[in-house]
């Protein structure tokens, strides 16, 4: 992916998943890294010092994680790579929106540019994956400028799915669940109700009525409908 430097799976998944909540201006932090990749924290602290050294990202006196000019240049390409093949295995092969994710990861290291390069201009060059996040290069405009995560929102707001965050934790899940519920890009929705106990979110959808965590609203990005 460079040329000074050859990153590991675990590299990049880490770049992947500082680039996703980066773009959606989240504080990044070893601790939330942790429970989002599912290892412990000396672990990142491990892996985070190497990618430091080997100038992938810079760490401030807070902690806090930002990518370098050269990790974020991979971490774009992996996210290209990942978005356009959800897209083939949703459009073109069959595949269901949950599933279409992980086989992504696999594929995204695999498929070389040239490939990627045919499959975008095949598919006409989509702006955005299944999911509803930017394809990087095939941006045509801000489409996620009025976006906000649903925890944001309020009693009796009218909404519109745009999209999901795909680092969740247990993305695969997530998605399953959301797509059962018919919470996908472009959905509209009510807010019902919000608990003012542990702000459980009460939405309405067509004739479909559901609860939703404030995690998993947290992972739902909308517009006002």
């Amino acid at each position: 992916m460079s040329d000074t430097i050859k990153t590991t799976a675990t590299t990049e998944e880490y770049l992947e998943v500082i680039y996703m909540m980066r773009a959606e201006n989240r504080i990044v932090k070893g601790a939330r890294l942790a429970e989002i990749i599912g290892v412990s924290r000396p672990t990142v602290t491990a892996t985070l010092r190497r990618m430091t050294r080997d100038g992938l990202i810079k760490q401030d006196e807070r902690k806090q994680v930002e990518l370098t000019t050269k990790g974020y240049t991979i971490a774009d390409t992996l996210q290209r790579r990942h978005r356009i093949i959800e897209r083939w295995l949703t459009d073109t092969l069959g595949f269901d929106w949950a599933k279409s994710d992980a086989e992504s990861h696999r594929l995204e290291h695999v498929f070389s540019d040239e490939v990627i390069d045919r499959l975008n201009e095949l598919l006409g060059r989509p702006e955005t994956c299944p999911h509803g996040n930017p394809i990087p290069g095939n941006q045509r405009g801000d489409i996620q400028s009025e976006s906000f995560p649903l925890s944001r929102a309020s009693d009796g707001d009218r909404l519109r799915v745009t999209r999901i965050s795909e680092y969740a934790e247990n993305v695969g899940d997530l998605l399953a669940y959301l797509g059962e519920r018919g919470l996908r890009p472009n959905a509209e929705i009510a807010v019902a109700e919000i608990s003012p106990i542990n702000r459980t979110f009460t939405l309405s959808h067509g004739d479909k009525h559901f609860s939703l965590t404030s995690q998993v609203a947290d992972a739902v990005w909308v517009t006002r409908a």
